[in-house]
């Protein structure tokens, strides 16, 4: 009675599994409700990356670091410094 009991058991088993794999694929199937509304005002990459104004780099005296650094000049005559991001007006003189 022993074998029996185990052939049982093992035979319960193996259809639990069977059935319970693609039950348990549908119940735990996405739905898509999860998910957020659609932004609308998403910008693409490729704005983020064309350039906007005439813009150059060169090297400039940064005040924060007090150091010649790679900076951005923008069409204002300001500048920003890539390496701290300071925005220096126009007009400041090198110290």
């Amino acid at each position: 009675m022993n074998e029996w009991n185990i052939a049982l058991g093992a035979l319960v088993l193996l259809l639990s599994l069977a059935a319970g794999a693609p039950l348990s694929r549908w119940y735990f199937a996405p739905t898509g409700s999860h998910r957020t509304a659609p932004v609308d005002n998403v910008v693409p990459l490729e704005a983020f990356m064309r350039p906007q104004a005439a813009e150059t780099n060169d090297v400039g005296w940064c005040p924060a670091e007090q150091a010649e650094r790679l900076h951005a000049y923008h069409p204002d005559k300001s500048r920003t410094c890539w390496t701290c991001r300071t925005v220096t007006p126009a007009g400041v003189p090198r110290v």
